[in-house]
């Protein structure tokens, strides 16, 4: 029996059990590969809550940037930090978008997909993709300007989600990638004004999960 999306929520919060926060964005190789927390566990509820709800559509800005060299219900902490969002999204059976600026991106994540009909992987802007989109979205993901200082990685993250609200559906779930380093990391700026739009914040850790309920 599918779960309810209260026992879902339930389950994203219980994350923060063991989320483990970095004030600086410059981590040591044994702070990344095994002491920082992974994506697959917020990537796996955050599908579980989008099933939930019925979602139809998913964007993702910023795809897969490592190939997925195992079976996608492991774990291997060498691997997985980038986390293979484009190949979970994809295996949700939902209309994937996926785009990011990197031609070499976006040819591991087209490869790592090609058997998923359903996924679109794309060469694009994600700001200029956002603009032209006319699908409502259920499921936002944010992973693109990478946290490196001297850039307007936060900026543009609050950007594409200014961008992307009028195409929000109703009940929709924002997931923003790295946001348990350096003060929110890629959220640092776009947290504050989901908070400020009645968002729920369900987990602020690896990966935060917003969640918008229509009233």
């Amino acid at each position: 029996m599918p779960h309810s999306v209260e026992s879902i929520k339930r389950d994203i919060a219980a994350l923060g059990e063991k989320t483990r926060i970095f004030d600086g964005i410059s981590l040591s190789y044994e702070q990344q590969t095994h002491e920082r927390g992974k994506p697959k566990e917020y990537l796996e509820l955050a599908l579980e809550l989008f099933k939930a709800i019925n979602g139809k559509t998913i964007v993702e800005i910023g795809c897969m940037r490592q190939p997925l060299t195992h079976p996608i219900t492991e774990m291997h902490p060498e691997c997985c930090n980038d986390g293979h969002s484009t190949y979970f999204w994809a295996t949700s059976g939902a209309n994937v978008y996926s785009v990011d600026i990197e031609k070499k991106a976006v040819k591991i994540a087209k490869k790592s997909c090609k058997k998923f009909k359903n996924c679109r992987v794309m060469k694009r802007d994600g700001i200029k993709f956002l603009h032209s989109f006319k699908h409502p979205i259920d499921l936002l993901f944010l992973d693109a300007w990478d946290v490196m200082p001297g850039t307007d990685y936060a900026e543009k993250h609050l950007l594409a989600y200014l961008t992307a609200k009028p195409r929000l559906n109703k009940t929709n779930i924002i997931s923003i990638d790295d946001t348990d380093v350096g003060g929110g990391g890629k959220g640092r700026l776009l947290l504050p004004v989901l908070k400020a739009d009645n968002y729920e914040i369900l987990i602020q850790g690896r990966q935060t999960i917003a969640f918008m309920a229509s009233s």
